[in-house]
């Protein structure tokens, strides 16, 4: 033993020694230099190389280093020498560069233009010659000459010297475009439950036919080939083959190579039905609640879609429970006697995750705090999945973002995430002067000042003026959901009106309202308030009776009340969701108003999302209201119809009920509408793009309404009704609406149409 201990540590000492020796004997590296260079900054190529000046020589190291050089593309040969010196060596890389692009040239191209395919490749003038890049510039140009149905277009490169001292080279891609290729015809072998038509129809590769060149259809493109035998292998996995195979198709060119045969191969084998539907895993509550969630049931036929399906939904209901990073999947067990498949849903549940922390990018005006504000999910706290859906929806209906994405990339431990919010923010205020001509006003002058979101604190507030030769409106609103950094939702307005329009009585109107209220649960807000109005009812027309002349002026003091359910995708640009308020007013002698009755109003609105852009929306309103004394309810506040926001085919005001009173000495009787004290409306609308990058859409509509006196009854039978076209542009000035109407079953006195000039959003 002693003897072997002796023998290690004389083979440690000759190791140390040596090892020491070499270490000694190694050299310092005191100079590097670059020859060659012409184009490229020294700076960079020290960048890419681990040698430096003052470490020790490796050659290792240099093999490294010149593989490095070799990688970035720049130089076509690339090598090494060392030469001893004074205090250590000196390291010399010679290299030869691949000279640079001066220009880029397409030769042959006729049915591409070359802007196009200078957008499509990645290379570019005085950049380096990169034979990858190139390469890929090659595939993007051959993809473009696919999708126009050119499958045999041939793409090949060169160069010409262009400056010999610089090495600069004109890349000049060699196009050679051949026959368009169509596909004409599509075929299947050993398909026998399936017709080859039924097959076809699933498959987005079609056969060239009549009205191809609308549909795109008969263009062969190898992407489209392969996403079509996934479609066809699902089409059989959804319809219960489980077993089914479809092969890759073998395609033959016509004689001509002007058109292709494609035949797809075929294995159906038999269809299964379900068997037994089971959970199994990480079940956090009982297998009877998991299964109830399931669509799959037993003894249907098997459907993948369905099944997948399913495992979303499970994986949705344990997201909801913190378990973001949820597996499940559906296996089958199948059993070839009796022609069944057992599903079993495999549940890997994995660790409960929580925000670590939310980063928020994009907001160069909204603060962050207005945003925070409408998260569900907090930092430090479980992510929640619906909590997440819903935070991102609240944003959307701010109306301040034309994009919000979001990501949960791993944070620092495995049970956390970071929540990254990244904003594209949109204009929330306008500057708008405008004029425009109304059939009823003639000219009218428009001008407002707009904020939704007033230096980034979420509140709005706007200052409009309306004029025209019988109508003066003046406004001045402000609003905010967190007033004061609270719960609280607080609103506040100020108005000056007179207008001529009725032409039966002019009405001047000065007031104001404040309301405060708080969102209970979301998307339902409480409100309650007060207004105050002067009004005065003047010029009265021969046509209006006594009873409706005492008593039509006075001051308006009343309490306001509404609450409101909105689950609208945006308050400015409504595309999908739903409106619903109620809202009362009461005016009464005990709080200070001349004018004394109550009034309420329910409105419900529909908005659906449609294919091409299209919305449909949908407005149903009932208004009621009553005296709470002897005195007939005051003129200004009935209910009257027609109008670009209630009856579009019909004149303002000129429909509800109405007196037949003595006009002229000569006994011939006129026509007075003297409104409602119950209102019915309904509106229905299609909008379509027409410019949609502009906000030019046109729009197609219906309405029907009426105003009931306190004497009549609701009737649906005198609803009246109407329907017209319009266009809508988003303008820079504002929303702004052309609309015109046509009534049906057109009364005397009608017109037959009514065109409606308006700034502003429709319902």
């Amino acid at each position: 033993m002693g003897k072997l201990r002796k023998y290690i540590n004389k083979v440690s000492f000759f190791i140390l020694f040596f090892f020491s020796f070499g270490v000694l004997a190694a050299e310092k590296i005191v100079n590097i230099d670059f020859k060659g260079l012409a184009n490229t900054e020294e700076s960079y190529v020290r960048s890419r190389i681990t040698s430096t000046e003052g470490s020790f020589y490796s050659p290792r190291t240099v093999q490294e280093d010149i593989k490095a050089l070799y990688k970035t593309g720049m130089f076509s040969d690339v090598s090494a020498e060392r030469e001893s010196i004074a205090g250590g060596v000196r390291l010399v890389f010679n290299l030869l560069e691949t000279g640079s692009i001066a220009a880029v040239k397409f030769l042959g191209n006729n049915k591409i233009k070359d802007k196009a395919l200078k957008n499509a490749i990645s290379i570019r003038s005085d950049s380096p010659i990169d034979e990858a890049r190139i390469a890929e510039s090659e595939d993007a140009i051959r993809k473009l000459y696919e999708d126009k149905g050119l499958t045999l277009a041939e793409i090949s490169h060169r160069f010409e010297p262009f400056d010999t001292e610089k090495n600069e080279q004109v890349l000049i891609f060699d196009i050679s475009e051949n026959n368009k290729v169509k596909v004409r015809r599509i075929s299947f072998v050993g398909n026998k439950v399936f017709s080859d038509k039924k097959l076809a129809k699933q498959m987005l590769t079609k056969v060239k036919g009549t009205f191809s060149f609308l549909s795109g259809s008969g263009k062969l493109k190898d992407e489209k080939i392969e996403h079509d035998i996934e479609l066809l292998q699902n089409f059989y996995l959804n319809n219960g083959y489980i077993k089914a195979k479809v092969g890759d198709p073998q395609i033959t060119f016509t004689r001509d190579k002007k058109a292709i045969y494609i035949n797809f191969p075929v294995h159906e084998g038999e269809q299964y039905k379900v068997g037994n539907v089971e959970v199994a895993g990480d079940i956090i509550t009982t297998p009877e609640e998991l299964k109830s969630k399931v669509t799959v049931k037993k003894g249907e036929v098997y459907n993948s879609s369905k099944a997948q399906t399913d495992s979303q939904t499970l994986s949705n209901f344990y997201g909801d429970q913190a378990y973001a990073f949820a597996n499940i999947y559906p296996a089958l067990n199948p059993d070839d006697s009796t022609l069944t498949a057992d599903v079993m849903y495999n549940i890997q549940k994995g660790p409960k995750v929580y925000v670590e922390r939310i980063d928020i990018k994009g907001n160069t005006i909204t603060r962050d705090k207005v945003i925070r504000r409408e998260l569900l999910v907090k930092e430090n706290a479980p992510l929640i999945r619906k909590d997440l859906e819903m935070s991102q929806r609240r944003l959307y209906q701010l109306g301040y973002f034309e994009d919000i994405k979001v990501d949960v990339p791993r944070g620092s431990r495995d049970d956390t995430v970071i929540l990254e919010l990244t904003l594209k923010e949109k204009p929330t205020g306008s500057f708008n002067i405008g004029a425009g001509f109304s059939s009823l006003e003639s000219f009218v002058f428009t001008g407002s000042v707009q904020k939704d979101n007033f230096f980034g604190y979420g509140i709005k507030g706007s200052v409009a003026a309306n004029i025209s030769k019988l109508r003066q409106e003046f406004t001045l609103s402000m609003s905010d959901r967190y007033f004061l950094d609270t719960r609280w939702l607080f609103s506040a307005s100020l108005y000056r009106f007179s207008s001529a329009l009725n032409q039966d009585f002019d009405q001047r109107a000065t007031g104001g309202s404040v309301t405060f209220g708080r969102e209970l649960f979301p998307f339902l807000d409480v409100n309650v308030g007060y207004e105050i109005e002067d009004v005065s009812i003047t010029n009265f027309s021969a046509e209006v009776p006594k009873f409706f002349q005492r008593n039509a002026s006075g001051l308006t003091s009343s309490l306001l009340a509404s609450i409101a359910y909105d689950t609208r995708d945006n308050r400015l640009m409504t595309s999908k969701g739903m409106y619903h308020a109620v809202s009362g007013q009461y005016a009464a002698d005990t709080i200070g108003s001349e004018n004394e009755f109550y009034k309420v109003s329910a409105e419900s609105r529909f908005f659906f999302k449609l294919p091409l852009k299209a919305v449909f929306k949908t407005r149903g309103q009932f208004s009621y209201i009553n005296s709470i004394n002897d005195s007939p309810v005051p003129l200004f506040e009935r209910f009257f119809m027609g109008g670009i926001n209630s009856l579009r085919g019909y004149d303002l005001s000129s429909v509800g009920p109405e007196l037949r009173v003595p006009s002229s000495a000569t006994g011939s009787d006129g026509r007075f509408v003297y409104g409602g004290n119950r209102m019915l409306l309904f509106n229905s609308e299609l909008e379509l793009p027409i410019y949609d990058p502009a906000g030019v859409r046109t729009v197609i509509f219906f309405d029907s309404g009426q105003a009931y006196a306190e004497n009549e009854s609701i009737d649906l039978m005198r609803l009246r009704s109407n329907y017209g076209v319009g266009l809508r542009w988003n303008s820079p000035f504002g929303p702004l609406r052309f609309e015109w109407g046509f009534p049906i079953n057109k009364r005397k006195g009608d017109a037959f149409t009514v065109f409606n000039f308006s700034i502003g959003q429709a319902f």
